[in-house]
């Protein structure tokens, strides 16, 4: 059984989204968007992804539940969450509800690593997450 190419998106920032859409299937994975829970429930009924990347400032707090659902349907995937580094207690909520999360500056910068290390299935979901006085947006 091979295991899945598919990669969930969660990011309602459309320039962003597409830009991140475009790097993972530039990288041979396929992007799936998912920026609501009821769309990721429907992506799920074909399986888990290999991956996901959410973005904690979706609109109607979305994110959260997404990371929730997203750790229970496949414990141990790597789900990365990325928001404003000044806002410690988002950040702290998706950790708490099983995602890695990253200041938006740290995910830029690490971007391309992460997404080579998921499309050859070594990421693991215990990527150390940034010391607190990570200062740049």
């Amino acid at each position: 059984m091979t295991a899945t190419r598919r990669v969930f998106v969660a990011c309602d920032d459309m320039f962003f989204r597409v830009n991140l859409e475009a790097r993972i299937r530039a990288a041979g994975l396929e992007a799936v968007g998912v920026e609501r829970l009821e769309a990721v429930n429907e992506a799920l009924q074909a399986g888990p992804p290999r991956a996901a990347f959410v973005d904690l400032h979706l609109r109607g707090q979305q994110a959260i539940p997404i990371i929730e659902r997203l750790a229970g349907a496949k414990p141990g995937m790597p789900i990365i969450s990325f928001g404003s580094h000044v806002e410690q207690d988002l950040l702290d909520a998706a950790r708490r509800a099983g995602a890695v999360a990253l200041p938006r500056s740290r995910f830029d910068r690490e971007f391309a690593t992460l997404l080579g290390k998921i499309s050859v299935g070594v990421l693991s979901p215990s990527l150390q997450s940034p010391p607190s006085s990570e200062t740049n947006e």
